[in-house]
This record gives structure tokens, sequence and C-alpha cells, in this order.
């Protein structure tokens, strides 16, 4: 006798922007994640633009929790972290990383990131999935 067991989940993807296209010289963060509302985990990749178009992106994968809040404008509230490698590949050398951000109904809302020491806050954020 055998049993079997259907799981299912809410399951989706998020790809999106934090930080502005407009100011080539400003740094960015490209993401594309994979989002279970259920059980409040994210993971997935982060692209991190530091200086572009000059410099290579950073890459590397992340992880991180999603809420809804219920409040305000904002319905939901993300957190990102992570450890990126390097983008050159001589130099073995890896950099925490950890973001936020705030999205309103719309899928657009702001946040921030720490990256290689530096902070940057008060980004635009939009989602396009």
């Amino acid at each position: 006798m055998s049993t079997q067991t259907e799981i299912t989940t809410n399951v989706q993807t998020m790809q999106g922007t934090l930080g502005s296209l407009v100011n080539l010289n400003s740094p960015y963060v490209n993401f594309n994640l994979i989002v279970d509302e259920e059980t409040h985990q994210v993971h997935g990749t982060v692209r991190i633009h530091m200086n572009p178009p000059v410099e290579k992106p950073y890459v590397g994968n992340v992880k991180g929790t999603i809420y809804a809040t219920g409040y305000g404008p904002y319905v939901k509230v993300i957190t990102l972290e992570g450890v990126i490698p390097s983008n050159n590949a001589i130099t073995p050398i890896e950099f925490p990383f950890n973001a936020h951000f705030a999205l309103e109904a719309d899928d657009k809302g702001s946040g921030g990131f720490n990256f290689q020491g530096k902070h940057y806050e008060n980004l635009p954020v939009e989602v396009r999935s």
C-alpha cells in the first residue's frame, strides 16, 4: 500500500532593478529571484553594477525573506544577503552584500544596499515579473 502526498506552493519569479538606470555612473543591482510567499523565503541571483559601463558587474547568489506589511503604501518588504565573488578571476576575494526594499502594489518602491563597504540608500526599485 502506498501513500501519495501532494504539495502545492505559491512560488513566483521576480525580476527587477534596485537603483537608477538614468544616471550611467550610479551603481545599481539587477535581481532575478524565486519567491515563496508561503514560507517567506527568497533566493536567486544578483548582478551588481558598481561603475557602469566601465567595470564588469559582480554576479552572485543571494537568499532572504519577504513579508507582507499591511501598513501604509508598501505591501511587501524584502531583504537579501549573500557573499559575492570578485569580478576579477585573478583576485579570489568575496564581498558581503545585503539589500532591502519595500514595494507598493504597482511593484515599484524604494530601498538600498551595502556592498564593498559602501552604503546606498533611497534608491528606486522596479519589478518586472
